[in-house]
Parts: C-alpha cells; sequence; structure tokens
C-alpha cells in the first residue's frame, strides 16, 4: 500500500489519470470497481459527492458517512467473531481498529480506483489533481458502502466489505495475531508507507541460564517499549505489543493534522440541472 507524506513534493496529476467521460460513464465505472448493480443510482452519486461540490441536486456525502461507518463496523466486528472464535476480546478489538484505520481504507479508495471518481468543487480542484486528506479518501469508502447499503441492503454491504476487506484482515491476522504483534505491526507500518520496524536490544540482565532481553522497537524515528522477554524474540513482540497500542491510539485522533495524498480527479462543473 502507497501514501504520501504532507512533507512529501507533491506529484503532478496526469491528465491520463483523470476521468473524462459523462456523468453516466462515471458511475457505470464506480457501480462496476464496487460490483453492485445499483436500483438507485442516486445513492452512488451521493457517496462520491464531497462537500466542496455538493449542490440543491446533489447533496454530499457528508451524513452516508457517519451511516457507513456503523455499518463498517458492525459488518468487520461480525466477520472477525465468526471468522476467530479463539480470539479474546482485545485481540478482535485490535484486528478492528488496523483494518478500519483511516491509512488502511484510504489506501483501498486509492487502489480500487475511486479516488478519481470523486467530485470535487473548485476549490479543491487544480490543474487535475488534488491534495486530499487521508480522512476524505477513508471517509469515502464509508460513504460508499452507505450506498451499497441503502440500495441493496446488510447482504450486499457486506458481500463488499468481506470481498475488499478480506484480504486484508486475514493478512493482520496471519500467524495468529495474538501471537504474532511484530507480524501486526509491520503491516499497519507498511499501511502508512512508513519504513519497516527495527528492533534492538538495549541491554540484557541476568545470568546466561535466567537472563532477561530489553528490547525497544522503532517506527519512523519514534522508539516504543521496552518490551522485556526471556529471549529476544518474547521480547520482541512485547515491545511491538507497546508500539501498536500507542500507534492505534493516534487513529482516533482528530483529523487536523491528515497527510495529504495527490489524487487525479476529473474537470467537472457542477450546477443543479
Amino acid at each position: 500500500m502507497s501514501t504520501e507524506t504532507a512533507d512529501d513534493k507533491p506529484r503532478s496529476a496526469s491528465r491520463k489519470n483523470t476521468f473524462a467521460g459523462t456523468d453516466a460513464d462515471r458511475m457505470a465505472r464506480a457501480a462496476a470497481l464496487m460490483d453492485h448493480e445499483f436500483n438507485d443510482i442516486a445513492h452512488l452519486r451521493n457517496a462520491l459527492t464531497h462537500s466542496s461540490a455538493k449542490s440543491n441536486k446533489h447533496p454530499s456525502n457528508e451524513r452516508m458517512e457517519f451511516l457507513g461507518d456503523a455499518v463498517l463496523g458492525l459488518i468487520v466486528s461480525e466477520m472477525l467473531y465468526d471468522w476467530y472464535p479463539d480470539f479474546p476480546e482485545g485481540e478482535l478489538t485490535r484486528v478492528k481498529s488496523v483494518a478500519v484505520s483511516r491509512a488502511v481504507l484510504a489506501d483501498r479508495v486509492r487502489e480500487r480506483g475511486f479516488a478519481e471518481l470523486m467530485y470535487l468543487g473548485k476549490g479543491v480542484r487544480r490543474e487535475g489533481g488534488a491534495r486530499l486528506p487521508v480522512s476524505i479518501l477513508a471517509n469515502l469508502y464509508e460513504a460508499l458502502l452507505c450506498a451499497v447499503y441503502a440500495d441493496g441492503g446488510l447482504k450486499a454491504a457486506r458481500k463488499f466489505v468481506e470481498d475488499d476487506l478480506g484480504p486484508v484482515i486475514r493478512s493482520i491476522t496471519s500467524h495468529q495475531f495474538q501471537q504474532n504483534y511484530k507480524s501486526a505491526l509491520q503491516h499497519l507500518v507498511q499501511s502508512r508507507n512508513e519504513r519497516a520496524p527495527t528492533y534492538k536490544v538495549i541491554s540484557e540482565v541476568g545470568p546466561d541460564h535466567q537472563k532477561e532481553f530489553h528490547v525497544v522497537v522503532q517506527v519512523d524515528g519514534v522508539s516504543f517499549g521496552p518490551g522485556v522477554g526471556r529471549n529476544k524474540k518474547e521480547a520482541e513482540q512485547r515491545a511491538a505489543k507497546a508500539a501498536l497500542t500507542e500507534l492505534l491510539k493516534e487513529f482516533d485522533k482528530a483529523d487536523d493534522d491528515d497527510e495529504l495524498l495527490e489524487v487525479p480527479v476529473p474537470e467537472d462543473e457542477f450546477d443543479d440541472e
């Protein structure tokens, strides 16, 4: 997965990557990407409309984000509950936190090609491109899920989430999540396009037959831990758990400091016709 930090130099959005078709073409493409045949295409149209492009005829997707967030939480919670009967509540919560994080949802929007289909106002667009906060793309994911839910019900919404986030969840939980915090931390860090975590033994305490290892893990220049264990592997797992706990807390903060992503957007004019 790939993101761009606010400190990176902006990339020029190539016009060949923008969507140049008609409104109907765009709806057809979005529906195809979602693998859902809409009974009422207005749900999809509204889901793709950012607040900067709303009109009397086409409201923004803000209300849809609200419901989509709740639907996403229900579906992912249900998936985890059914798929991993041996996971305790704490581990289910950690997996869910990663799977529905803004970073993961934003990357899914970009990778699936939904970002370039958004309706954005002139104040946001520039030269065929826009620098959008991660939160806008993550909110778009929730709005699109809401569109499927409003049009086809919970069954259709569940299919979309299982098909799209199912592989992400299985990746997070590979090698048993509750016993492999290093794997979960690696996945989280990669989703934010940061360098791989590095582990360092800072001290070894006690005699050889009863040694205690102290390990810290560094993520993007920040150290977490130490993790303490009877061997380096155990200490690294505990350091990774400490880092994962702290990093997941950051995802619950306000969106004021969102990273900015360069995404292609169409050259649209908006009116109430």
